[in-house]
């Protein structure tokens, strides 16, 4: 079968011949309709995740949809190594095989569950969000950042502050439900000033963090030393992606006077249990057109040159066996 198959960590995947999976007890094998090709897909591959590929060859992809055997239409992901999503066939346990409703296509249902679920866990069992409290997204000019606008609003949000590099796409964030923009792009004393202002407005109650590094430093500043007081409730700081850098210098006076509580989420701090029960909620959100997405396929064929673009801001690529 074709795969894209990685060989070397921080070399991109090629297209080429791999062995056919075989089923082992429990397993099934999917035939692969569509596979997202995410920033964590590149940074397993790279070898900077936690979480990297430690024996080569292995086939990308750590999720997708596909048809079984009896025609069941599937979202899954786990596929045992070194077999991944971005292939013609893959094997899973069939216990991950969760089936996609007829209202979401495969491109959409393939692209929307790793984003959805990284706004919607945080969210829901890390932060808790009430009813009308305020969320600040920081990195919300990306694929995930701009779904967890939307998510947030679902799920009771009050207000939602939008922080992003993007300018282009950040003048569109009103129409996905924030109430108010901040241009991460901005000298230090003006971003510092931004974040004072928007917090003065209505104190943030959470914040998901998508770049982590030095907006997130400013923000921590902005928070502790500008009489910009949190509540008893305290301020809660999700830490989902680190684009912007893997590593913040956090002042030990923004712990005892701002009230921040610094949380982590990643698949490797979720029950799998909130995992599943998160699922029928996301398809009959996207069945009922209410989650927007930007997406674009990609042969297989042309996986290389897909993994290596940088013109994709905003919108998520598919990769199409």
């Amino acid at each position: 079968m074709k795969a894209a198959v990685l060989r070397t960590l921080g070399k991109p995947p090629r297209c080429e011949d791999f062995p056919d999976p075989q089923p082992g007890p429990g397993e099934v094998i999917v035939r692969v309709t569509a596979a997202s090709l995410k920033n964590i897909d590149k940074a397993l591959a790279s070898g900077s995740h936690y979480d990297r590929h430690s024996q080569l060859p292995v086939v990308c992809g750590i999720d997708g949809v596909g048809i079984l055997d009896d025609g069941t239409r599937v979202f899954c992901g786990g596929c045992r190594p070194p077999y991944g999503m971005m292939a013609e066939r893959t094997v899973v346990a069939r216990a991950w095989c969760l089936p996609v409703p007829n209202g979401v296509d495969d491109v959409t249902a393939a692209a929307l569950p790793n984003p959805v679920l990284s706004s919607w866990l945080p969210l829901v069992w890390r932060a808790k969000l009430q009813p009308g409290e305020t969320v600040l997204i920081l990195g919300a000019t990306g694929v995930s950042g701009k779904l967890a606008i939307q998510i947030a609003k679902h799920l009771g949000a009050g207000r939602v502050v939008a922080a992003g590099r993007n300018e282009q796409i950040l003048r569109t964030l009103p129409d996905l439900g924030a109430d108010a923009t901040i241009s991460l792009n901005q000298p230090d004393h003006k971003l510092t000033a931004a974040f004072i202002h928007e917090a003065g407005q209505r104190k943030f109650d959470v914040i998901l963090d998508y770049v982590w590094g030095h907006p997130t430093e400013i923000l921590v500043g902005a928070l502790t030393g500008h009489d910009v007081k949190a509540e008893s409730s305290g301020v809660r700081l999700v830490e989902i992606g680190d684009m912007a850098g893997p590593t913040v210098s956090v002042p030990a006076a923004a712990l005892r006077s701002a009230g921040i509580e610094i949380y982590g989420s990643g698949g490797g701090s979720m029950p799998h249990t909130a995992i599943l029960d998160t699922f029928p909620q996301l398809w009959a959100l996207a069945a009922a057109g209410k989650l927007r997405i930007e997406t674009e396929t990609v042969a297989l064929a042309d996986v290389e040159q897909a993994w290596q673009r940088k013109d994709v801001s905003g919108r998520r690529l598919a990769i199409i066996p």
